[in-house]
């Protein structure tokens, strides 16, 4: 009989691990890619599935190949701590931004106006997001990758003093109508040498 180990850490298992709260990216590899900002609290990559399981007379339990997933959803939670006009924006899913003058001279800008509008357009999904870690076998991290985003979650920002405003956002990845076929996220991890 062979010998087993009774854990599973090896020499390689400090090659694999990922490591920190990582960075967050809008349209990550495309020219107009940008860093989100800064978070706290860590982030958190959610797939949900409903796996159905098709009943057969004469089954005595759960039979190879008699399953299939009926919806599978993709999500990113983040504590965002850098609050920008881009960031109220996109957390707040349907909005638009405006300038705000001074009612003295009707010229000189002294805010920026972000006003939800209450229907969610074509323009409001962002092309992708990105969850960019380090993995500790590599100086490659691990991305991954949502398409099609928007935040879909509810939106609260507590301010206390002696502490920082850090809502918690919900970026959520969409199936494109013309390829329901594609799962609307990837992971890429790096070869770990």
């Amino acid at each position: 009989m062979p010998t087993y180990q009774t854990h599973g850490i090896t020499p390689e298992t400090f090659k694999h691990l990922i490591l920190d709260a990582g960075a967050v990216y809008k349209n990550y590899g495309e020219p107009d890619e940008k860093l989100i900002g800064a978070t706290s609290g860590g982030n958190t990559f959610t797939v949900e599935r409903e796996i159905r399981e098709i009943e057969m007379d004469g089954a005595r339990g759960k039979v190879k190949g008699a399953r299939r997933i009926i919806t599978e959803n993709a999500s990113l939670s983040i504590n965002l701590l850098e609050m920008s006009v881009e960031n109220f924006k996109m957390a707040l899913t349907a909005a638009d931004v405006s300038d705000v003058v001074d009612p003295d001279d009707g010229v000189t800008k002294i805010a920026d106006k972000i006003q939800p509008r209450g229907k969610i357009l074509d323009s409001d999904y962002i092309k992708n997001v990105a969850l960019v870690a380090a993995v500790s076998g590599t100086d490659q991290p691990v991305v991954i990758i949502l398409y099609n985003v928007l935040s879909d979650g509810e939106f609260s920002l507590q301010m206390q003093d002696k502490d920082e405003g850090k809502p918690e956002i919900t970026l959520s990845a969409h199936y494109d109508p013309a390829q329901l076929d594609v799962v609307p996220y990837q992971i890429r991890y790096p070869v770990v040498a």
